[in-house]
């Protein structure tokens, strides 16, 4: 291996030859694919696009006949051609791009889902009884009523009894809350 002094790097080494020759020819395959994939995309998209909104693509004719001469220029060397005017979109094409488009549209609605969800986390470090739903709106029952009688169904006729010790229990809960102010365990969120 040749030192930092000599000037020369140790990739360079003659050994390395074959690795180098091999690199280079994968390299160019790489952006000849590159190249034909880009120019594969731009006929399907632009035949979709045209199959469904043929007046408006009339008004871009000119603009995609300059990209498609550029684009012809650049690929001489990779003797790729591409002529589009005479392509025909398949049935199962069009079933492919409408698929992929309700796809879209499922992924836009699930991530709006989770944005909302994101905003009602409460984070573990924030009290609790500051999140409230507040509506202007009056109730459409009386408050307690729908707990009474839940109540009511599971204990019977010790139901205001238990519901009594289940109110003295969260006042003193609430009230050392409030005096004490503690810290919800652990302090970072939990977004599970």
């Amino acid at each position: 291996m040749a030192s930092q002094g000599d000037g020369e790097v140790w990739y360079a080494h003659p050994v390395y030859a074959r690795y180098w020759q091999h690199y280079h020819q994968a390299m160019n395959w790489h952006q000849r694919h590159k190249r034909a994939y880009r120019k594969a995309l731009e006929v399907g998209y632009f035949q979709a696009l045209y199959s469904m909104y043929p007046s408006a693509m009339q008004r871009y004719s000119d603009w995609h006949a300059e990209e498609s001469c550029e684009t012809e220029e650049s690929s001489d060397e990779s003797q790729i051609e591409c002529d589009v005017s005479n392509m025909d979109i398949s049935e199962e094409l069009r079933q492919y791009f409408a698929q992929t488009e309700r796809h879209k549209q499922e992924l836009k609605k699930q991530q709006q889902m989770e944005a909302e969800q994101h905003e009602s986390y409460v984070l573990a470090d924030q009290d609790l009884h500051r999140v409230s739903w507040r509506s202007s709106l009056p109730p459409s029952e009386r408050p307690g009523e729908r707990r009474t009688a839940e109540m009511k169904k599971l204990y019977g006729k010790d139901a205001a009894k238990i519901q009594g010790m289940e109110t003295a229990m969260q006042l003193t809960f609430d009230r050392n809350c409030d005096k004490k102010q503690p810290k919800y365990w652990p302090v970072i969120p939990l977004n599970l």
